[in-house]
């Protein structure tokens, strides 16, 4: 055997499948100065970090007491697939308590996280040479994960000028076609931090019906709500029997590295859900599930009322520096964890913000390319972490952009 040979012998690795290319995205690379951020912070160095939509608060003590009583008493065992009956009536409760309408466990999913639960909703939608809707600016996974399945992600650009995202009719005639099976929609919005009003579901709602399709409603800031009332699309009359919602806890209790996440969906769709749900997962931890239970018992309590008015009150700390800044522009967030900023007149797009703010003054943010090829002039800034990184955060700033 000759030199060359042997070297392409050595050389040759086996052949990755189609779906690795499509779990990569502009959304996923939209996390390198957050890894780095935390890599320095790992090594002591003097950084702040507004990227994620991870709270400063800890999960409330008696939900991590449910958990270790759960574990002491032997709930360590397989859990049933679809999720253990408690956690999913109260799944089913807490719903209608949030839309009016009368849901059963039986409608209900269990996965691990909301991540989860929509990557098991689009593939349960949608497949090779289908096309699935979704509204620019979107989550960064939202691509990748209607990708993976084989299905085409279709943007709806929305103007993100102050007030003006409102969805209309004729953007979506514009994006839908004969292959379109679903609309994915985000309210509140990350990164966008708009809440779709009524006016806004009875189009989407309408839109839907007359083309069939699904609608997969991701409301996991459903608790992070400000200046207006939360309204699930399921509220809108006949909705419901084609919609699929993707909730979890992480954000209303605290509970972002728990991952228990759920769908809530017509009874006939949820068993293909479930289905998926045993080939996927085999059942999320019985512990973690009876301590999920514990916290939606709960919910509305004083300590989630607390969450909600800390979230506001660091809101409203951020926008009144923002609001102190004369080359930024930005929507005050209803909703979500969020504010998104328009750098444009600083004469940098928001990857080349990012990545100076970053190397000037060691704080890290999160590039609008991540959320949308049209948002490449804005960056996000979350408002999530402690009252202390923000205001230290918004104070290397304010210094950043009032040296440019």
């Amino acid at each position: 055997m000759d030199k060359k040979t042997q070297f392409d012998l050595v050389e040759q690795r086996p052949v990755f499948s189609v779906h690795t290319r499509e779990i990569s995205s502009k959304g996923a690379e939209g996390w390198a100065i957050a890894d780095a951020a935390a890599e320095a912070a790992g090594r002591g160095e003097n950084v702040v970090s507004l990227c994620l939509g991870d709270t400063s608060f800890d999960t409330p003590q008696r939900i991590v007491d449910a958990a270790i009583g759960s574990l002491q008493t032997g709930r360590t065992h397989y859990p049933p697939v679809p999720g253990t009956p408690e956690l999913r009536r109260e799944i089913a409760s807490a719903q209608g308590r949030s839309d009016g309408q009368n849901w059963s466990m039986d409608e209900v999913t269990i996965f691990a996280g909301a991540q989860n639960a929509l990557f098991a909703s689009l593939m349960c939608v949608a497949g090779p040479g289908d096309e699935v809707l979704y509204l620019e600016p979107w989550y960064a996974t939202y691509e990748a994960t209607i990708r993976v399945s084989g299905a085409v992600a279709k943007p709806v650009r929305l103007s993100m000028d102050r007030g003006s995202h409102k969805i209309s009719k004729s953007s979506l005639a514009r994006a839908v076609s004969q292959r379109t099976r679903a609309i994915l929609l985000n309210s509140p919005n990350n990164p966008g931090g708009y809440t779709l009003g009524l006016s806004d579901l009875e189009v989407i709602a309408e839109f839907a019906a007359e083309n069939n399709l699904w609608i997969i409603s991701d409301e996991v800031y459903r608790s992070a709500v400000f200046d207006t009332q939360f309204l699930s699309i399921t509220s809108v009359d006949d909705a419901r029997r084609r919609t699929i919602i993707v909730n979890s806890l992480s954000k209303s209790h605290a509970m972002t590295g728990w991952r228990v996440g759920w769908t809530i969906s017509p009874a006939f769709a949820s068993g293909h859900l479930q289905n998926l749900a045993q080939c996927m997962l085999f059942g999320s931890p019985t512990f973690i599930q009876d301590a999920a239970a514990v916290a939606l018992r709960s919910e509305g309590d004083p300590e989630m009322r607390l969450f909600a008015g800390e979230l506001r009150k660091r809101r409203d700390l951020m926008c009144g520096h923002l609001d102190g800044m004369s080359n930024l522009k930005y929507e005050r967030p209803s909703g979500g964890m969020f504010c998104f900023v328009d750098v444009s007149a600083t004469g940098m797009t928001g990857t080349r913000f990012v990545e100076n703010l970053y190397a000037e003054e060691r704080l890290a943010i999160v590039p609008g390319s991540a959320f949308g090829p049209n948002m490449q002039n804005f960056v996000r800034i979350s408002y999530s972490g402690s009252i202390e990184d923000i205001e230290k955060g918004m104070k290397r700033m304010k210094r950043f952009c009032e040296n440019k």
